[in-house]
């Protein structure tokens, strides 16, 4: 969001902004949010907003498109990681330091913004991409790339909206145990 070099008031001022955002996505949905309430709660004026936003809309989307270049390279290095534990300990870390700017921008739901689907897609693409080099790549991993990033991305979400640490072996421990239970039900 901001450039390694920008003027600590412009990075102040833009966080103001984001923070107003995330406030008033706490309040309402993102359709009903008008930029004089944005402006208000970031306590500036018109003119400041629209220096560096065209509209709420804009500013949502520059949100999120550094959310999501940040996902992405997170995602990048689990690729490059040999161990899955470790590196969703680091992506749940990462995001649980933005957490408030993540649940709130999952909320918004418009045909031009989704962050939520757009992370779900990169970590179906991201899971899809990894089964083919540790698996056969003659099967279609469609469907466990859906379930895996809706697991990973609710089981964010639930951490998240509690202000939790997801830890990553008790997750894939709490999975197992669902499967089990599953298993348990069909079984008797």
């Amino acid at each position: 969001m901001n450039a390694p070099h920008t003027d600590l008031r412009v990075v102040k001022t833009q966080r103001a902004i984001a923070n107003a955002l995330i406030g008033l996505l706490d309040e309402k949905p993102f359709e009903k949010i008008q930029v004089q309430e944005i402006i208000e709660k970031a306590l500036i004026n018109r003119t400041t907003f629209y220096r560096y936003y065209s509209g709420k809309s804009d500013l949502a989307g520059k949100l999120i498109k550094q959310v999501k270049a940040d996902y992405q390279a997170l995602l990048k290095k689990r690729f490059e990681s040999d161990n899955l534990v470790r590196f969703m300990q680091t992506v749940g870390n990462r995001l649980l330091e933005n957490r408030r700017l993540v649940l709130a921008l999952w909320k918004i739901n418009t045909p031009r913004h989704h962050l939520y689907a757009d992370m779900h897609a990169m970590l179906k693409q991201a899971f899809t991409a990894h089964a083919r080099k540790v698996k056969s790549a003659d099967k279609d991993r469609d469907y466990q790339a859906a379930v895996f990033a809706t697991i990973a991305l609710e089981s964010h979400r639930y951490a998240f909206e509690r202000g939790e640490v997801l830890k990553i072996p008790q997750v894939f421990d709490e999975w197992a145990e669902m499967v089990e239970i599953l298993k348990a039900v069909q079984a008797g």
